[in-house]
């Protein structure tokens, strides 16, 4: 993960602030509080951010963009919600922009050599050559199917599946209705298996 927006950190006693407090002082005119913050929350919000875009520059450029969209609306933060929430519901909101960006971009673009953006191959360190095809043909496989997903659907089954999130707590931090929640992710997941079956049947029958 690169380097968030740095912000100067002061010395503070053993005992570690509230997130409350740490939100007074930098509303106080203490940039080095919220420095704390982002060295508090940094690396979930990036691992929520690469959750959802499955991309590692990505999800960094996401992380910074949501720091600093919460220092400058920082006096907004009413405290109703956890700010760990609140940064949380940032992050996923730039999440999905940014696929949506991408999916705009897709109609006018295709990628290079034809590979997919966006999938993390499983790790396997065992020198197989047959097993490096059938992960790179699965990991294909999915991300076609990712594709076929709206930008809701995407995020909904990205925070369940890559984040495992909860519904309740992904129906929280998109302010739906669990039930709206379980709808999506069914329909995620069927596409996704409609998907992934069809690659089965193909990779059967050339066998």
């Amino acid at each position: 993960m690169g380097s968030v927006a740095r912000f100067p950190v002061t010395q503070i006693n053993a005992t570690a602030p509230t997130d409350a407090e740490l939100i007074a002082r930098t509303l106080g005119g203490d940039g080095g509080a919220f420095g704390l913050l982002v060295d508090r929350f940094q690396r979930k919000i990036y691992r929520v951010a690469f959750a959802i875009v499955r991309n590692d520059v990505e999800a960094d450029t996401i992380t910074q963009d949501t720091f600093i969209q919460a220092y400058t609306h920082l006096a907004k933060f009413q405290g109703r919600s956890e700010f760990e929430t609140w940064l949380t519901r940032i992050a996923i909101n730039r999440s999905r922009d940014s696929l949506r960006r991408r999916r705009f971009v897709s109609l006018f673009t295709a990628n290079e050599d034809g590979e997919p953006e966006g999938w993390v191959e499983p790790v396997d360190e065992r020198p197989d050559p047959e097993r490096e095809i059938m992960a790179r043909q699965l990991r294909t496989a999915i991300e076609r199917a990712e594709r076929k997903l709206s930008t809701q659907q995407k995020v909904i089954f990205r925070l369940r599946h890559y984040e495992d999130r909860s519904l309740e707590e992904i129906a929280e931090l998109l302010g739906l209705r669990s039930g709206t929640v379980r709808a999506h992710l069914f329909r995620a997941i069927h596409k996704i298996r409609q998907e992934l079956a069809e690659w089965v049947t193909v990779r059967e029958e050339l066998q």
